[in-house]
């Protein structure tokens, strides 16, 4: 998957108050984290599946589809 297809599928779209993506990570700002980590992903010039960034996008990806059942 690409950047621009994982903001096409999160973005636009209503969240909870706080996501939980990990066991010691909550999001707790849905629109400011979406725009900073796409930022951060953007930027990053190595391996996207390294990008710190990324990986938090693809936890909050799998945290949503979770929630929706």
């Amino acid at each position: 998957m690409t950047i621009e297809e994982l903001k096409a599928e999160l973005t636009n779209k209503s969240y909870p108050e706080e996501v939980r993506i990990a066991v010691d990570m909550v999001v707790t700002n849905v629109p400011h984290f979406l725009s900073a980590s796409f930022a951060a992903a953007e930027r990053w010039t190595k391996d996207l599946e390294k990008c710190p960034a990324w990986l938090r996008l693809q936890k909050f990806k799998e945290a949503v589809a979770a929630l929706e059942g």
